[in-house]
């Protein structure tokens, strides 16, 4: 899913201070699914005389020697000294006591902000731990230099975290800034690693979700039409309805696929029920992923780096971008390009059972139908060495696909196929995998046959006369 960008406002009186809204975390560009990811508004109130009693407690006289000692420079104003963390193996479905050890070397100004992100390795689940500072009694407005702070807070690990690890990542913000690292680990946007804490496995992950596509052969070839109508497709399994993508549980809308290819194309059919089927996104690129979309991503040679994204409305508009990187888009391989600028030359069509953009009455279904040329799946890295091209027999990829519904008067949902079990559907490590099959789904190609003899030689090449003579002439062999 597509991205969108979203920022804290200023703090009314009216209103909470926790917000959905995550700004600290933009420069991640997580999805507003991401539920867990709130940033909290930090009001300029002074602090009380209670709360001083709390905050001199935690001020310290001396700088302490962290488990985790980082000792990072941020623009010359803050140091982030290091971190504690209790207990020392995280467990998921439980709380994680962290201690962070901030130095005030001279004030960066006003509205600064301290965040903390929970991330797992390649980008494996996401928790943003915004907080203010020693129970919220101590913004970074209020500390004066010299003063080196303990501030400790509790987060729970996700019940579903996916990775054998959290990376404590840490930083200040204000605005759409970020104070920069000028020493120490660092992530490189603007997020200093605090500490990566080993998380319990408390039972194994479930096994990577399979689909093996069969190949379609010349004497019946894909007529992209969106009917799915050849022998071909009406022979092909189906990947079984898509579930919900944080848990992985039965969901609606009901949304199946099927998968084919031949040494040009790989074929994909969307089959999406749906009771009220519409769309007003009509340019290319639009931001289908707002309203009613199918979205296929595919990472084909696996590294976790340079994939591409393909979205389908109902009315048959298509949204399409390569990424060179995790959640990085075409301009950061040239900053003359824009974000999505990079076009498939993908064959898409899709046919509706029911009335588009009729909203008052009972609609059934629609059908995507495309056809992916396999240099496609490389974007604009068309030299690189993987994947080969065509596939061979045996071959695996790795892909994920999706379904975005937005009936009318309700709030978006949203189903895949492999769940990424996080509100992040760029989440690599959970794509699964697209073996590609001969015309029955076997991944084996049939033995070679062994090589024909020549007149007057063995199987294996020798003379026929010679090789009968030397057996001649061998011991026999002795009884046992």
């Amino acid at each position: 899913m597509r991205p969108v960008s979203s920022f804290c406002r200023a703090p009314e009186p009216s209103r909470p201070r926790v917000r959905a809204a995550a700004l600290s975390a933009f420069l991640l560009l997580v999805p507003t699914v991401l539920s867990s990811a709130g940033c909290v508004e930090q009001d300029d109130d002074r602090p009380t005389d209670d709360d001083m009693k709390v905050v001199r407690q935690n001020l310290l006289s001396a700088a302490p020697t962290p488990k985790s000692a980082v000792n990072a420079d941020l623009d010359g104003k803050l140091v982030y000294l290091g971190m504690d963390w209790e207990p020392a193996e995280a467990e998921p479905g439980k709380d994680i006591k962290l201690t962070h050890y901030w130095k005030l070397v001279a004030s960066p100004g006003d509205g600064w902000r301290i965040f903390t992100h929970l991330e797992g390795p390649s980008h494996q689940g996401f928790v943003n731990a915004d907080h203010v500072p020693i129970g919220g009694k101590y913004q970074v407005s209020q500390w004066k230099p010299g003063d080196i702070i303990r501030d400790q807070h509790t987060v729970t690990l996700p019940a579903n975290w996916p990775a054998p690890t959290a990376q404590v990542y840490v930083g200040a913000w204000r605005g759409q800034t970020r104070l920069p690292p000028k020493s120490g680990p660092n992530d490189g946007n603007g997020r200093v690693l605090a500490a990566t804490i080993p998380v319990k496995r408390t039972q194994a992950p479930p096994p990577r979700k399979r689909y093996v596509a069969r190949r379609v052969t010349g004497r019946a070839p894909i007529t992209i039409d969106g009917k799915l109508d050849e022998a071909a497709w009406k022979a092909a399994p189906s990947t079984g309805a898509f579930v919900n993508t944080m848990t992985g549980a039965p969901a609606g809308p009901d949304t199946q696929a099927k998968l084919l290819w031949d040494d040009k194309f790989l074929y994909v059919a969307f089959e999406n029920a749906d009771t009220d089927i519409w769309s007003s996104l009509n340019k290319r690129d639009d931001k289908l992923w707002t309203q009613e979309a199918d979205e296929l991503m595919v990472d084909a040679d696996g590294n976790g780096r340079g994939y591409i994204e393909l979205q389908v409305a109902p009315n048959g508009n298509v949204f399409d971008t390569y990424l060179p990187q995790y959640r990085k888009y075409e301009d950061s391989l040239d900053p003359k390009r824009k974000p999505y600028s990079w076009n498939s030359k993908a064959n898409v069509k899709v046919t509706v059972d029911g009335s588009l953009n009729k909203h008052d009455d009972q609609d059934r279904s629609w059908t995507v139908e495309l056809a992916l040329p396999l240099e496609d799946v490389k974007g604009l890295d068309t030299a690189a060495p993987a994947p080969r091209l065509p596939p061979q027999q045996g071959d695996v990829w790795r892909i994920n696909m999706f379904r975005m519904d937005m009936p009318q008067g309700k709030g978006q949902q949203a189903v895949a196929w492999s769940p990424p079990l996080v509100g992040d559907f760029h989440a690599l490590d959970k794509f699964g995998e697209l073996a590609f099959g001969d015309e029955s789904g076997s991944l084996t190609p049939p033995p070679a046959p062994a090589p024909e003899a020549k007149k007057g030689e063995d199987a294996a090449g020798g003379k026929a006369g010679k090789s009968a003579k030397r057996a001649h002439k061998k011991k026999p062999a002795e009884s046992p």
